[in-house]
C-alpha cells in the first residue's frame, strides 16, 4: 500500500494505491463519509490481479483538504476522477465505486464513456428508499465527534453496529477521518459540511436519466440486506438500471452496505467483471 498525492486543478488529492505502477488502472472512490481505506480489501486483491487499484480520498473526506462551500456535488467529484486519470497517465481505466462512489462512477463514465473500459458499482445506482436516507444522515452524526484518544471514536462506531463483520480495514477508515487538534483531543477531520452538500445533490437528481449513457460494460453489486428498514438500491432501481444499461450485470450479496466491501461474493465479482 502506498500513500498517493495527485495535484489537480481543485486541488491536491490524497489516495491510497495498490499494484505495480505499470499495471491496468482502476480508480476506487469511496461513500459519502468515508475515505480510501474503505478500499483495503479489494484493491489488495486488485494488486494481487495485477492491477493498480489507487482510491481516491474525494475533497473534505479523509486526508485531502476541505473546498469551499458550493464547491461540491457529485459532478465535481467525476470531475476530479478524470482529472485524477490524466495525473497518473492513463488514457484507459475502469471505474468502482461504492455507495456514493457508485454514483460519481456513474457521472464520471456518461462523460469519458471513451475512456473508461468497465464500470463498478457497489450498492449504489439511484433513488435509495426513504427510511435507508435517514440511517445516511444519522450516521453523519459521528463527524461532530470530540473524543480524547481515536480509540474511543473506533469502539463508539463499531458499538454502533452497523459493520457485522468488524476487520482492520475498518479501523483504518474510522482512524483516517480524525485529526489531533488542541489539548490532546481529537475532532474529525471528514467534512460534514462536505458530506451534507453532497448528499442533498444525490438526492435532487434523476438517475434514470444518468444510467442511459452507461455503454460500457457495468456490474451492479447490491446488498441484500436493508438499511434502516428500506435499501439503499430499491428493486426497482436495481431493475430500472439493468433495463437501461447496454451491458449490466447484477450479482446480489448477502450483506450489510458496508460489509459488502469486504464479502468474498463481491471479491468474486469484482475480478471476473474487470478480467
Amino acid at each position: 500500500m502506498e500513500e498517493l498525492s495527485l495535484d489537480l486543478a481543485s486541488g491536491r488529492v490524497q489516495a491510497v494505491a495498490h499494484g505495480p505502477v505499470d499495471a491496468p488502472l482502476v480508480l476506487c472512490l469511496h461513500g459519502l463519509s468515508a475515505n480510501a481505506r474503505a478500499w483495503d480489501f479489494l484493491g489488495e486483491r486488485l494488486a494481487g490481479e495485477g492491477r493498480r487499484a489507487v482510491a481516491l480520498d474525494l475533497r473534505g473526506r479523509g486526508l485531502t483538504e476541505a473546498t469551499p462551500p458550493g464547491s461540491y456535488g457529485l459532478p465535481a467529484h467525476a470531475a476530479d476522477v478524470l482529472a485524477a486519470a490524466n495525473a497518473l497517465g492513463a488514457e484507459t481505466f475502469d471505474v468502482a465505486g461504492w455507495s456514493m462512489g457508485a454514483l460519481i462512477g456513474i457521472l464520471a463514465a456518461s462523460t469519458a464513456a471513451g475512456r473508461l473500459r468497465r464500470l463498478v458499482l457497489i450498492d449504489h445506482a439511484g433513488r435509495m428508499d426513504e427510511s435507508a436516507v435517514s440511517v445516511v444522515r444519522a450516521g453523519l452524526d459521528r463527524l461532530d465527534t470530540i473524543v480524547a484518544d481515536p480509540d474511543e471514536h473506533v469502539a463508539a462506531v463499531r458499538a454502533a453496529g452497523g459493520i457485522e463483520r468488524w476487520s482492520e480495514q475498518w479501523d483504518a477508515v474510522y482512524r483516517r477521518e480524525l485529526r489531533r487538534a488542541e489539548e490532546g483531543r481529537w475532532i474529525a477531520r471528514t467534512s460534514r459540511a462536505a458530506c451534507e452538500e453532497d448528499l442533498e445533490d444525490m438526492l435532487a437528481r434523476d438517475w434514470s436519466a444518468a444510467w442511459r449513457p452507461l455503454a460500457m460494460p457495468t456490474l451492479l453489486v447490491r446488498s441484500t440486506r436493508p438499511t434502516g428498514g428500506g435499501f439503499i438500491v430499491p428493486a426497482d432501481q436495481r431493475d430500472g438500471l439493468a433495463a437501461a444499461g447496454a451491458d449490466v450485470t447484477v450479482v446480489e450479496v448477502d450483506a450489510t452496505h458496508s460489509d459488502v466491501m469486504t464479502a468474498p461474493q463481491t471479491w468474486a465479482a469484482v475480478r471476473d467483471h474487470l478480467d
